[in-house]
Formats: C-alpha cells, structure tokens, sequence
C-alpha cells in the first residue's frame, strides 16, 4: 500500500486519474444508495396513506422515522456548508 501511495504521490497525472476514478466511483454508489432511499420512502408514504384511507392511526414509529429525517437533513447541511466554506477559505489561502 505504501508504494502505491508513493508510486501516486510521485506522478501527478496517475494520482489525477486515480482520485477522478474514486469520485466517480463514489457517486455512482451514492446514487444506487438514493434510489434505494427513495424508493423506501415511497415505501413508507403508501404504507402511511393506506393507514389514513382505512383509520388506522399514524404509529410512533413514523414520527421517529420523522424525526430521523429531520435530523439526518441538517446533519447533511451542515456537512455541505462545512465543506463549503473549507473550498472557499482554501481558494483565499491558495491564490
């Protein structure tokens, strides 16, 4: 692993190819991972909507889920605008 790294580190355009790789590969699995998330959530919108058109009442367990996503939205948020701000004050640093 180490003569990779170094074998990397020591050509640059090698090193490029690589990380562009990695990000590729990165968001192609992200994108599989949301689709899946979507398609559990349209999962749990029906499920919800069946339980409304027959009475039932909406359990626990969909606040928590609520909540779940609530709280997952800021974290990714706030995640975003740290990264953000990291690019922008390294733009400033960088030139």
């Amino acid at each position: 692993m180490e003569k990779t790294v170094e074998y990397l580190t020591h050509h640059p355009v090698f090193f490029v190819i690589a990380v562009l790789l990695s990000v590729m590969i990165l968001f192609s699995s992200l994108k599989k991972i949301v689709e899946v998330l979507l398609v559990l959530a349209a999962l749990v919108v029906l499920y919800a909507a069946f339980l409304a058109m027959t009475g039932g009442h909406v359990s626990e367990v969909f606040r928590g889920i609520e909540q779940l996503f609530i709280n997952w939205f800021h974290t990714l948020g706030d995640m975003f605008t740290f990264l953000l701000n990291l690019l922008k004050t390294s733009k400033k640093g960088g030139g």
